[in-house]
């Protein structure tokens, strides 16, 4: 009986075999698959929490969006609309027609009129002045109101300088042509104590000192205007000035520091003119009913000097404003400086990242690469080894019978 070959194992093939390989380190390799893993889990889940904060972000952005279109069109709609009633009120004043009560709602309405005006209205013919005064002290858009040739009188002229001491807007005020007289100016003069926005008054042609004979309220408007810091220009033409105010003026000038135009011209006697008539003897000292040539020089002097200082603080206004401008360009500029080097050195990362992920890709080829060509010199060895001892296998004999 022929004896059954005799069968080897693998083992046995690689036990006997005589050959070196490089073979993989099985744990790093599993490390570094874990890793891979965990990255790209976290990436996965950055992108997806990237993903939802984008849409929020999109969807915030959109409805402030819609939320600010809507808000838009209604402040289009009410500035169409008061523009509309605006439009209507300025014809209804234009043409001297409407009820007066109704336009003087009008104006309490209305936020958006900076210039008022009653060109063809007699403010002495059934003008509640009480009502209209009442109303422009709680005005906040108005920056100009012109009453002039309405003629007033001391009366409305008082009511005029209540409103002003509580208006916080209003920066012109025209009432040329009126008939105010001492009792307006010394309203006035209480009044500019209190205000601190109107620059310009103009009073031209009234009768601030009825006729020359009351000089006393304009002593008391030099007097209030002493402590008066917005004031700029003041217009007096034509007010029957005396020389007596003379000195009231130079004394405000010696506080008042923003006055920088004062027309004071069309005052009978009151600018001194000097001729030969005015002479006293050969020092050329001037004499008349007028100011003196020295007092003109040293009001002359005050207003270059308050005109100075309001160019200067206008010009160091503008470089302050260009300072905080180029701050502000400076600050976006580091800001989005700052923005562009963290989204650089995210970038960077990220292709770090790619780059350690392609690694490890290759690496895990030529793992599986070598992996591969082991296990097949593994077979071909097997297969030679199987073979070669095939060879060496003693052959049985057969039986004589």
């Amino acid at each position: 009986m022929e004896a059954e070959g005799e069968d080897y194992s693998a083992d046995e093939i690689l036990d006997d075999r005589n050959f070196g390989i490089i073979y993989p380190d099985n744990a790093r390799v599993k490390e570094k698959l874990k890793n891979r893993h965990d990255r790209e889990e976290k990436i996965r889940l950055e992108q997806i929490n990237k993903k939802k904060s984008e849409d929020e972000a999109i969807n915030k952005k959109n409805l402030k969006a819609r939320r600010d279109e809507e808000e838009r069109e209604r402040r289009r709609l009410e500035m169409e609309n008061a523009q509309l009633n605006y439009e209507k009120f300025e014809e209804s004043v234009k043409n001297g027609d409407g009820n007066l009560n109704e336009i003087f709602s009008t104006i309490l309405r209305n936020t958006s009129a900076y210039e008022l005006a009653f060109p063809n209205y007699n403010m002495k013919d059934g003008w509640d002045f009480r009502l209209l005064t009442t109303i422009l002290e709680r005005n906040t858009s108005l920056l100009t109101l012109s009453l002039s040739r309405k003629n007033l009188e001391d009366v409305e002229g008082k009511k005029i300088a209540e409103m002003i001491s509580k208006n916080k807007k209003l920066r012109r005020l025209e009432l040329e042509g009126n008939f105010f007289g001492p009792d307006t100016a010394t309203a006035f003069a209480d009044a500019l104590k209190k205000n601190n926005t109107l620059r310009y008054l103009d009073l031209e042609n009234n009768n601030l000192t009825n006729q020359g004979k009351n000089i006393e309220g304009m002593k008391n408007l030099f007097l209030g205007l002493q402590s008066n810091t917005m004031l700029i220009s003041l217009n007096l033409a034509n007010n029957y000035l005396t020389p007596d105010v003379g000195s009231q003026i130079i004394d405000m000038f010696r506080t008042n520091k923003t006055i920088i135009n004062l027309e004071i011209f069309q005052n009978k006697d009151f600018i001194d003119r000097p001729n030969d008539a005015n002479k006293k003897d050969e020092n050329s000292k001037y004499i008349s009913a007028g100011l003196t040539i020295y007092q003109i020089e040293e009001i002359k002097n005050a207003l270059k000097r308050n005109y100075d200082k309001y160019i200067q603080m206008r010009t160091d206004e503008w470089k302050e404003r260009k300072r905080m401008t180029n701050n502000y360009q400076d600050n976006v500029q580091t800001q989005i400086t700052i923005e562009a080097q963290k989204a650089l050195d995210d970038t960077r990362k990220k292709e770090k990242e790619d780059i350690e992920l392609l690694y490890l890709d290759n690496f895990n080829e030529n793992v599986k690469a070598m992996e591969e060509q082991f296990n097949q010199r593994v077979n071909e060895y097997f297969a030679e080894t199987k073979a070669r001892l095939d060879k060496k296998k003693p052959k049985k004999k057969k039986k004589k019978k």
